[in-house]
């Protein structure tokens, strides 16, 4: 728009000049319009009657439109709002480098010396010729963020008698000096005791950006510890303080840093304390992270001649000290420089882009159901239904497909399971099989005699088998030429009974059982096995052992006041068809043993 002039200026003399220069005047003011407003209009948006600038200008950031502002003052939180920039163009084109992610930005430095306040003041002099109460004046202290502290003076008969401590003040480390002056007196003397330290220090910082490391003069600080101890301080960013978990004392001095959390820098920290003599302490880092050390607070130096080496291949630090570190060092880790840039592309630029694992979601891409090109999925529906189902619970899937696979979780381990059309099928193989040989031909898998394991063994039907029907083959045994019954048609067992054994009937009474061999039976004209054995005392514990002519035979048996009964896990036999034999118990280990009772299974064999 041109800017506005009169053509004929102090040159009115005829109605054509007027004209002209009214014709500009009314083109100049409709160009200057906007919007169909005049501008008046337009300057009342910008300015008061009084002609003062209503102003603000305000500036937001739509997460839709982008950059936006409004001039003026408005009623609505919606209204007014004109777009800079669109928010395409804020974020950058997608896979553009817009910046790189430095790392740990240690700021905010407080160094606090820590003081105290004004407990109160004793008069140790008087003085003389005070008239009115003179003004008592502390001196300043010398600690961060200090107080002075104020108060008044009492007299009587012309000398001071208290002083009234009305502020304590705070930050002095040392007693403060104080100064009478005015009330026309002279000679009062006085002297000081400070309050207790405070554990407190105030500290502005922000609990969702920040993490905050502590010092007491000069050593660091732990956080709680791996192994629970608790931390030495405690950060409220609600109430701008920390709190030390001992009170310092007077002339501490503190320091405290604040650090941009692992959110925004990669920030990490690892607080170890050590429960047994090691010379190694476990931190998972990469090569590129640069890390800061301390032992006990104590920065300690890297390097393979100096405290320490980092080993990011093992993820480990090794300590150079001589004999390991001690039960009870802390040693704390921290990531302070990361020198790996990583480069924030395009779209990525938004933290609420993409979740914790880094993926976008769905959600944010915002495709529309007929925008996914249909030569991306015209297979997506045959692909999926090639493919296994696949369940996960503790109850059978209903209504399963050939080729369906289900993890059974209600058995532990879970078992992957197979269904054929017809039954579910277990996909692996059993692995609790014994390994057989030829010997274990035609027997069959069994629970062995402790229900530990699986074994092979025979098949016994000699307690089904009615005793009419053994060794007959039709059901009727046949007799030999002397009328007595073949052997090969005798039962293998004849009967069964329990040989026993008691001590007190070798005693004659209730009595101490010693280490010992003791006669059971004498075993004559028969072929027996052992199939069980029973035992107990009356007190105490002893050891057991079956022997046979003086050779011990089968397993130990533990012997005590409770009554165990129990198979044998292998039999014993004992042929005594031509020789007699001698069936012993020996007693080892006894402790207070006293009345044994020894009870064994016996079955009679065919000879």
């Amino acid at each position: 728009m041109a800017r506005l002039r009169q053509q004929h200026p102090q040159n009115y003399v005829n109605s054509g000049n007027i004209h002209t220069d009214f014709e500009n005047l009314v083109r100049y003011i409709n160009a200057a319009e906007r919007g169909n407003k005049t501008v008046g209009e337009l300057l009342e948006i910008l300015f008061s009657d009084a002609g003062v600038f209503r102003g603000p200008i305000e500036l937001r950031v739509d997460s839709t439109a982008g950059l936006q502002y409004r001039v003026g003052q408005y009623t609505e939180a919606e209204t007014g709002w004109l777009t800079l920039s669109a928010m395409a163009d804020l974020r950058g084109a997608s896979g553009q480098s817009v910046g790189n992610v430095e790392g740990p930005i240690f700021f905010n430095r407080l160094d606090h010396e820590v003081g105290a306040g004004v407990a109160s003041v004793t008069v140790t002099a008087g003085g003389t010729g005070y008239t009115t109460a003179p003004t008592v004046l502390f001196s300043t202290p010398t600690g961060t963020g200090g107080v002075t502290a104020t108060g008044t003076a009492t007299i009587a008969a012309g000398a001071v008698t208290a002083i009234t401590v009305v502020t304590a003040g705070a930050g002095y480390t040392a007693a403060p000096t104080i100064t009478l002056t005015g009330g026309g007196g002279s000679g009062a003397t006085t002297s000081t005791t400070l309050a207790a330290v405070s554990a407190v220090i105030p500290y502005t910082f922000d609990d969702d950006t920040d993490e905050i490391v502590v010092y007491k003069n000069g050593v660091l600080l732990h956080e709680a510890t791996s192994a629970s101890t608790a931390a030495q301080y405690t950060g409220d960013a609600a109430a701008d303080t920390v709190t030390l978990a001992t009170t310092p004392v007077v002339t501490d001095k503190i320091t405290v840093y604040s650090i941009r959390d692992q959110a925004i820098s990669n920030y990490r920290r690892s607080d170890v304390e050590i429960t047994s003599v090691t010379a190694t302490v476990a931190f998972v880092h990469t090569a590129d992270e640069k890390l800061l050390v301390w032992r006990n607070g104590i920065l300690q130096a890297p390097g393979g001649s100096a405290d320490y080496v980092a080993d990011a291949a093992s993820n480990v630090l090794t300590f150079a000290l001589v004999g390991g570190l001690s039960v009870g060092d802390v040693i704390t880790i921290a990531t302070v420089e990361n020198l790996a840039l990583k480069t924030v592309a395009g779209l990525m630029f938004e933290d609420e882009y993409t979740d914790a694992n880094g993926y976008i979601d769905y959600a944010k891409l915002a495709i529309d159901a007929d925008e996914i090109p249909q030569a991306k999925v015209a297979s997506l529906a045959t692909t999926l239904g090639a493919k296994a189902n696949l369940s996960s619970s503790a109850t059978t899937p209903s209504g399963p497909a050939t080729g369906d696979l289900w993890l059974d979780i209600s058995q532990t381990p879970n078992i992957l399971k197979f269904w054929d059309g017809a039954q579910w099928l277990q996909t692996s193989p059993e692995s609790s099989l014994p390994t057989f040989v030829v010997t274990n031909a035609g027997q069959y898998v069994r629970v062995n005699g402790t229900g530990t394991a699986l074994e092979y063994g025979n098949i016994d039907f000699s307690a089904l088998v009615p005793k009419t029907f053994m060794a007959a083959a039709n059901g009727v045994a046949s007799l030999d030429s002397s009328a007595k019954l073949p052997i090969a048609q005798l039962p293998d067992v004849y009967s069964t009974h329990t040989l026993q054994y008691w001590s007190d009937n070798v005693y004659g009474a209730a009595g101490a059982v010693p280490n010992a061999t003791f006669l059971i039976s004498r075993i004559w004209k028969q072929k027996i096995r052992i199939d069980g054995i029973t035992h107990k005392l009356s007190a105490g514990t002893c050891t057991i052992q079956l022997s046979v002519d003086g050779t011990v035979v089968g397993s130990t048996h533990s012997v005590s006041t409770t009554a165990v009964s129990a198979n044998l896990g292998t039999v014993i036999e004992v042929d005594a068809t031509t020789v007699a034999k001698r069936l012993e118990v020996v007693v080892t280990s006894g402790a207070g043993a006293t009345s044994l009772e020894v009870g064994l299974a016996v079955a009679t064999l065919s000879v």
